[in-house]
């Protein structure tokens, strides 16, 4: 270990603990402690530089160990030894050049920078397999930093020519996947074992092939059963897409900034290539989340199929626009018009590949029926209230009126007894 240091935990990073342990207690059917006593309001991260290689047996286990002690586990980079010295420390090296400069048998510190640290940022050749609406969302942020081309069974010549990016037809894949570095699966799930089926898979050695469905256990499965062993797999939900945000824009002209972006690192032997493609989205400002197939879809799996449900069923004609509105409706009005620009077939997906799907929709339609229930119990006390309140009205009434005439009787009666006498004398 060269370098540890302390800094106080971010608020992002805490309030994701906080979500994870609040899955992890209800799925254990337990309360389990409070967050008080869990995840006290300060906490603190540590950052730890190690000279040695992530891919080191020993460095391994200690990872592994670690994620086994810690909350949270987190590899930032792993640099070749050679590489360029920058910042502090380069300046330090400078400076005892400059002062060892014209001494006999001096020891010259300066380390030579490696050509990836000249040349730059690394170009990567990128092809799109399916030009649908997400995969032109994409090539629309990557342009300009990559190489891109895109390949689909429909004519999609014109909207590539608009992005910029080299249109191939299906019946040209085997020159589609000539000298590209990363392959983008952007096709519905329920489509992924056909389009596979129909690609030429030889032409995937050596390349790396990235998914980007809202669920990842079956993508994986699937890639990892059909595709070559050679193949680099990286399983990745970016958790923003194509829509119209609040002020009208387009989101493709919107910031990634903060958005999530969660991925696994399935089977890398290229390294360099997965961080490359990897930092177009880090350099966007992205909240970059590794994470395991299953846990991805324990926390995020129920929660993006309810959200797509509910934004189906709220239309606009169930949305009307109005000049004044508050801000529950406003956030109804986003999640209805982002969904709608997501295609029927990413929904199915949704519904096919989560096993918890039908208790979902059985749920809603429960909690659907206990709100009409409610509706309904409570017009009937409210009319029942109403009918109470007008037949005891009735009955005072009338009760009243027979007083009065009880009154009035009784005054009748005791006029006349005075009068009697009077008419005796």
């Amino acid at each position: 270990m060269s370098k540890i240091e302390s800094r106080p935990m971010s608020a992002g990073l805490l309030n994701y603990l906080k979500f994870r342990n609040t899955v992890t207690q209800l799925g254990g059917g337990g309360r389990g402690p409070t967050f008080a006593q869990e995840l006290p309001r300060f906490r603190y991260c540590f950052y730890l530089d190690i000279l040695a290689s992530e891919l080191d047996e020993g460095v391994q286990n200690a990872l592994h160990h670690l994620r086994e002690q810690s909350d949270y586990c987190r590899i930032l980079g792993s640099y070749p030894a050679n590489s360029r010295l920058v910042g502090p420390v380069a300046e330090a090296v400078e400076a005892l050049n400059a002062a060892n400069a014209g001494k006999v048998n001096r020891g010259d510190l300066r380390l030579e920078s490696l050509p990836g640290d000249k040349e730059g940022a690394r170009q990567l050749n990128i092809g799109i397999v399916g030009y649908g609406s997400f995969g032109q969302y994409l090539s629309k942020k990557m342009g300009g930093i990559h190489s891109l081309r895109c390949i689909d069974p429909l004519d999609k010549s014109k909207e590539a020519e608009e992005n910029g990016v080299e249109y191939f037809p299906a019946f040209e894949s085997s020159s589609f996947f000539q000298g590209l570095d990363v392959v983008i699966i952007a096709v519905p799930m329920i489509e992924l074992e056909e389009t596979l089926d129909n690609l030429p898979l030889e032409k995937l050695r050596n390349k790396l092939v990235v998914e980007i469905c809202p669920l990842s256990v079956y993508p994986r499965t699937i890639l990892t059963r059909m595709l070559p062993p050679d193949t680099d797999i990286l399983c990745t939900n970016p958790m923003f897409g194509p829509g119209l945000v609040s002020d009208g824009s387009s989101s493709s002209e919107t910031s990634w900034d903060g958005l999530p972006f969660v991925y696994e690192k399935v089977r890398v032997a290229d390294a360099k290539r997965a961080d490359c493609f990897l930092s177009i989205f880090e350099s966007a400002r992205c909240q970059m989340v590794e994470m395991t197939a299953e846990d991805h879809d324990a926390y995020v799996a129920d929660a993006e199929f309810v959200t797509h449900l509910t934004g189906r069923l709220l239309d606009r004609n169930l949305l009307p626009v109005t000049p004044v509105s508050s801000r529950e409706y406003a956030a109804l009005c986003e999640v209805a018009e982002i969904t709608a620009n997501d295609t029927f077939d990413l929904f199915y997906g949704m519904f096919k590949y989560n096993d918890r799907a039908k208790e979902l929709l059985n749920k809603l339609r429960d909690n659907l029926a206990s709100v009409e229930r409610k509706l309904a119990a409570k017009e009937a006390y409210l009319a029942a209230s109403a009918e109470m309140k007008n037949t005891d009205r009735q009955k005072l009434l009338a009760e009243c009126r027979m007083l009065l005439r009880e009154v009035a009787k009784s005054n009748h009666e005791t006029i006349q007894e005075e009068e009697k006498p009077e008419s005796n004398k």
